[in-house]
């Protein structure tokens, strides 16, 4: 979750800066135990599979997300509105919206508290929770729902990121979100420069961004480049995938860092390049002083920036015309990263079938009205492919949805990610951004601080 101002979705997602606790908050999910076993409020105790008992009448689901600005936040209360008109006789959520800085901590006390929400949105840190014992299988669930196993709607080959122990979903996914290379067509139509397109490489990338950046005196007005997510490291990763490599082993349950391998240091070399050799992206300093509290590529001042897809609603604001692209090529491969955004439920819920419907919803009645919003990428390909996502999306949107099929997941799936994340990864970077330690230092650092962690769990 990268460190900048976000405007769209938190996804990926103010990510270093909520995760300082996460260590503690590991420890302290141990200390609750696997089954909290609270309940919710419901006036008749559910059946064991957490299915509506005789007489208990309409079920309450306590449910928790993080907020996302006013028109994603009101989106979701919609969400909402609209799920409990078609169950009102039946299941009613109540949607709580937090501060993503919050959200974690919120549901830690509740799981301490053992009066757990019944369903809450996914994000790494959650798998803390699944290592804990703490969250519920949901294949019996997803069993019984065989429309969101139909591969020709949704990307079943991809669940087995979530499916923790080899066999259970343990999360349902309801969107995609991946990374993309937004331009300012207005900047490049101003130089007379083709726009990127899906065989651009970053070779061309640096060519281009030295064309555009424009300099009076010792002051850079115009920035061919932004880092963008590339400033984050599982930004940064995705130019070692397409050099064949990784930054680690394997992301779920990952045994090993590999940072110092040639092609993963060869990727730290070229991204801080771009701001300290070539000067064609801004450090953080001059980020700081032409955006403000901005998003920089808002300002109109930056060519290009790769950055995550959430930013599309954000990024229509923009008052001039953009397009996108996807991630350019090293040599002749691009790999972009994946997230799935859904839906996790505590085993402790006393509502679960009722909390899945929510989710199961979401996943496929929803997928439309998702589609017209453009918040999220829709997961079903039917809602994702249709005229609604498609229209007044910018340039490039299809090839940059067509990369999905090969994209790696992004995230990294470990009891002690949150604390490697905060601990190593984040201020390596920030060091290696600021041009204090070199690539080869960087690589060392995050290699010698994270394996030991790995193996403490």
């Amino acid at each position: 979750m990268p460190s900048q101002k976000r405007f769209g979705p938190v996804s990926r997602r103010d990510f270093l800066r909520a995760v300082v606790g996460a260590s503690a908050s590991t420890l302290f999910l141990s200390a609750c135990g696997t089954s909290p076993g609270g309940t919710t409020g419901q006036q008749a105790s559910p059946a064991p599979d957490g299915t509506p008992a005789a007489g208990s009448g309409v079920q309450q689901v306590r449910a928790l997300m993080w907020s996302n600005g006013p028109l994603i936040d009101a989106n979701f209360q919609k969400r909402v509105e609209l799920f409990n008109e078609a169950h009102r006789d039946s299941v009613q959520v109540d949607l709580q919206l937090l501060p993503y800085d919050q959200y974690w901590s919120r549901i830690d006390l509740a799981y301490a508290s053992r009066t757990p929400y019944d369903i809450y949105f996914w994000d790494v840190q959650a798998y803390g929770h699944y290592k804990a014992g703490l969250l519920a299988s949901l294949q019996p669930f997803v069993d019984a729902a065989p429309e969101l196993m139909n591969q020709d709607q949704y990307p079943t080959q991809l669940y087995d990121n979530w499916r923790f122990d080899g066999t259970n979903l343990y999360a349902l996914p309801e969107n995609f979100q991946t990374m993309a290379f937004f331009y300012n067509k207005q900047i490049f139509d101003d130089a007379g420069i083709a726009p990127p397109d899906a065989n651009w490489t970053w070779q061309r990338a640096l060519e281009v961004a030295r064309e555009l950046t424009i300099r009076e005196g010792n002051q850079t007005t115009q920035w061919g480049m932004s880092l963008g997510a590339m400033g984050v490291w599982w930004g940064a990763q995705t130019l070692s995938w397409a050099q064949g490599s990784s930054f680690v082993d394997k992301p779920v349950e990952p045994t090993r860092f590999q940072m110092s391998q040639p092609e993963n240091i060869e990727s730290l070399r070229f991204l801080q390049d771009l701001i300290w050799k070539e000067q064609v992206a801004p450090n953080a300093e001059q980020a700081a002083a032409t955006a403000q509290d901005s998003n920089i590529f808002l300002t109109g001042k930056v060519a290009m920036v790769p950055d995550g897809s959430w930013l599309i609603s954000a990024f229509s604001q923009a008052d001039f015309e953009w397009g996108i692209a996807p991630l350019p090529k090293w040599t002749d491969t691009s790999v972009a990263p994946f997230w799935f955004g859904g839906w996790v439920i505590p085993e402790a819920s006393q509502v679960k079938q009722a909390a899945f419907e929510f989710a199961r919803w979401s996943a496929t009645d929803y997928q439309p009205t998702m589609a017209s919003d453009r918040d999220w990428i829709p997961i079903q390909k039917d809602a994702r492919d249709s005229m609604t996502t498609q229209e007044g999306m910018p340039e490039g949107m299809q090839e940059t949805l067509a990369a999905i099929s090969s994209a790696r997941l992004g995230d990294i799936y470990h009891r002690n990610g949150q604390k490697i994340l905060a601990e190593v990864l984040g201020p390596t970077l920030e060091q290696l951004w600021n041009n204090n330690i070199t690539p080869e230092e960087a690589a060392r650092q995050i290699d010698d601080k994270a394996n030991p962690l790995l193996q403490e769990a």
